[in-house]
């Protein structure tokens, strides 16, 4: 039972994500995507897959943070931190070099949310995307292949959107 449950958390975990794509304000996007972290870290725990589950909750958090953080220094000094920690995350849970694709993707998630302006910083979660394709399909993991799969497909929509009724912005906005 428990284990349907767990399928049924990240599901739903699935489908805030694909939303959190789908939406054209920056807040909003990291909101949304924020609730499938926790989601997720619901599901891996509910699995028994402890580092996953920290990793998920570390990004949720990540996240939120992402959106509060007014300042330039506060957003450095977080920004730096969830740096560390997933360095430390990959560095503990080490398994090759295919660690570096998770390592890369959430990384880069992380000074993307915290450095970039919406539309670049979209642009620049596809790199993390595709990181995540990659280890999807090193691991043969199907589920999150197809969902990582609709996400950037989602956010390639939801850039050129943003193309069309946003006007240019500069490519490092540190105070944004």
């Amino acid at each position: 039972m428990s284990l349907w449950l767990a399928y049924a958390v990240g599901a739903i975990g699935v489908g805030v994500e694909w939303r959190a794509y789908l939406l054209s304000c920056g807040h909003a996007f990291r909101k949304w995507s924020a609730a499938g972290a926790i989601l997720w870290a619901a599901m891996y725990a509910l699995l028994g897959a402890w580092t996953a589950a920290i990793t998920m909750a570390s990004t949720a958090l990540r996240t939120m943070f992402s959106s509060w953080l007014e300042s330039h220094r506060h957003k450095q000094t977080a920004s730096v931190g969830f740096v560390m920690l997933f360095a430390a995350l990959t560095a503990s849970s080490w398994q090759g070099p295919v660690s570096l694709l998770p390592a890369f993707a959430v990384i880069n998630t992380t000074l993307a949310l915290f450095y970039l302006p919406n539309r670049n910083m979209r642009i620049a979660l596809l790199a993390s995307s595709a990181a995540w394709i990659a280890n999807d399909i090193y691991w043969q993991a199907w589920p999150a292949l197809l969902a990582e799969t609709v996400a950037a497909g989602l956010n390639i929509w939801t850039i050129q959107k943003l193309r069309l009724r946003e006007p240019p912005e500069g490519l490092f906005d540190p105070y944004r």
